[in-house]
């Protein structure tokens, strides 16, 4: 279910402030400026997607800034992706700038300054897209995700269309879908995204030591993905599965900021994550969903998740059973 806001229902005078706050309350808090802000108008429906955040923003041409102050203030760590229907937007983030236009797509961390114009010289409503989550969903390291940081994503032929069709029609769809065909999907999307996102990377990167180097690490955390299940896995037998040593694999996450053992800690505690807010699941004992993941026994389970998300896995799965309510006078449910 998603959430419709309309600038429209607000006096002409406050309707500039008002963004304002509905992007503090939707993303982060932000600066807002318009040269319509005599009049603005726009509309946001937001809606949940599993882990992610989708909103669907038609909105006169804006500028949003994200601040140091701001930061300061409120510090997710979340990534945004913005993706434009129509007409075209800039993206910029640590001295790098990204115009999109249609079907493309940047991508920008909350923690760092940044700045987005929407619908650049344009005099009437643009259709954007965004999508909000934690960088952690995404299987690349804080280095790579910082070298594609305010970068065009082209909406190229083939995996570039692909990416960018799936989510346009994952957004246009999002109210039909139940809470379970809403996890699964959204976990769909963050691969999906991945990928294309991976892409990038080597295409950028084609032919240096680093390129190499990140295609080790790209085929050595798909194995990782793949194998999650099995109780066995340890830094030592991805060495062993790689012909490579010990002491180069670990060399190889620590490049990243990263340890062997700390990833796939978390690449198990995502995927028991995902299936205790999965309603399709709800039956199953927690100890099932952590063994089906690799956790030798409940307890270690239960102490790793309370570590990594502040509550114990049952918990979680109490909380991600409630129905979401809806906030806001100016919101109503569609």
């Amino acid at each position: 279910m998603s959430t419709l806001i309309s600038v429209d229902e607000i006096s002409p005078a406050d309707r500039l402030d008002y963004v304002q706050q509905v992007t503090a309350a939707t993303w982060v808090p932000m600066e807002c400026r318009s040269e319509f802000a005599a009049d603005y108008r726009g509309e946001f429906r937001i809606s949940g997607l599993g882990a992610m955040q989708v909103v669907v923003l038609d909105v006169m041409p804006i500028t949003v800034r994200r601040t140091p102050g701001l930061i300061s203030q409120a510090d997710p760590d979340l990534l945004k992706m913005l993706l434009v229907c129509n007409g075209s937007s800039v993206v910029e983030q640590g001295g790098q700038q990204a115009r999109l236009s249609a079907a493309e797509f940047a991508i920008y961390h909350t923690r760092r300054p940044y700045e987005v114009t929407c619908g650049v010289d344009q005099d009437q409503p643009t259709r954007l897209l965004t999508f909000m989550f934690p960088p952690s969903l995404l299987p690349l390291s804080p280095s790579q995700l910082r070298r594609l940081t305010a970068v065009r994503i082209p909406a190229t032929t083939g995996l570039g269309d692909l990416t960018a069709q799936f989510l346009l029609q994952l957004a246009r769809n999002v109210d039909h879908y139940s809470p379970a065909e809403a996890a699964r999907l959204s976990t769909a999307a963050l691969e999906v995204l991945a990928t294309r996102l991976a892409r990038e990377l080597d295409v950028r990167e084609w032919g240096t030591a680093e390129a190499r180097r990140h295609a080790l690490l790209t085929t050595v955390q798909a194995f990782i993905q793949q194998h999650l299940g099995d109780p066995r896995l340890s830094p030592a037998a991805v060495a062993a599965a790689h012909h490579i040593s010990l002491r180069s694999l670990h060399q190889l996450f620590h490049d990243e900021g990263l340890t062997v053992a700390g990833w796939i800690r978390q690449r198990r505690l995502e995927r028991c994550r995902r299936d205790l807010a999965d309603p399709a699941l709800a039956s199953r004992p927690v100890a099932a969903i952590a063994a089906r993941w690799g956790f030798r026994s409940a307890a270690d389970f239960s102490r790793a998740f309370r570590a990594g998300h502040g509550m114990p896995p049952a918990q979680y799965r109490a909380l991600h059973a409630m129905p979401t309510g809806l906030h806001g006078s100016a919101m109503t449910s569609r």
